[in-house]
């Protein structure tokens, strides 16, 4: 059994599931239970504290709050992708020693420009990129900066416009440095025609906070589509 152990208090702008310690608890076969530790007080005071055995001392066991179960994301194999948060349409993902927060989309095409959301699926999901990205090229090409994520691992993401393959370039687990960052790739969702464009910019002041990319992943890989939550 392999245990994913996720402790935030805020994500991307909204409360973390259950304001405390999320566990995703899963076996190989893909089967997930998914809890949440609050905790409780239990206490019995002592001979010697004169309330006696049962007394009013005695702390009674909080009851059990009704709390949502948290969502999770899974691929087309029925493997755990890991931990969803629909307000934000992310998964916090996993991955050897990163955690990261990937985007998701039921937006059935993503890969080429378009004017409107068009067809969208009711039950399933695809992976997506809904930040910029960044770059020290002028024109895209080479591997993107790694920005800072909410207190998560620093990561940027590529998605190829063909075949739809989305890659994750994951920073180390130190401090940021001054980026001389020159162009940036726009995101694939909701920009129309401009969608996925690459542009020659430059950040406020020239340079970004970035890291360097410690390890790249192929998220259609390890986690094939089409995605479902449940």
């Amino acid at each position: 059994m392999r245990t994913i152990s996720i402790i935030a208090t805020t994500l991307l702008g909204v409360s973390a599931v259950a304001l405390a310690q999320s566990s995703v608890d899963y076996k190989e076969t893909g089967s997930i239970r998914l809890g949440v530790n609050l905790g409780s007080a239990s206490a019995s005071a002592g001979s010697s504290s004169g309330n006696g055995p049962g007394g009013d001392a005695n702390l009674k066991k909080k009851p059990e709050q009704n709390l949502p179960e948290p969502l999770a994301l899974f691929d087309a194999t029925g493997k755990v992708v890991g931990l969803y948060v629909p307000s934000a349409s992310k998964v916090i993902v996993h991955l050897q020693d990163a955690i990261i927060a990937a985007s998701v989309t039921n937006q059935l095409d993503v890969n080429t420009p378009f004017t409107s959301l068009g067809p969208q699926s009711g039950s399933t999901y695809r992976w997506a990129v809904q930040e910029q990205t960044w770059f020290l090229s002028t024109d895209c090409s080479g591997p993107p900066i790694p920005l800072a994520s909410t207190g998560l691992r620093p990561v940027a993401f590529l998605q190829d416009r063909r075949t739809g393959a989305l890659t994750a370039y994951i920073g180390g687990p130190g401090r940021s440095a001054p980026r001389p960052a020159n162009s940036v790739r726009q995101p694939l969702l909701g920009l129309g025609p401009q969608s996925g464009q690459c542009v020659q910019q430059f950040p406020f002041g020239g340079v970004i906070e970035g890291f360097d990319v410690e390890q790249t992943v192929v998220l259609t890989q390890h986690f094939p589509e089409p995605l479902t939550v449940r």
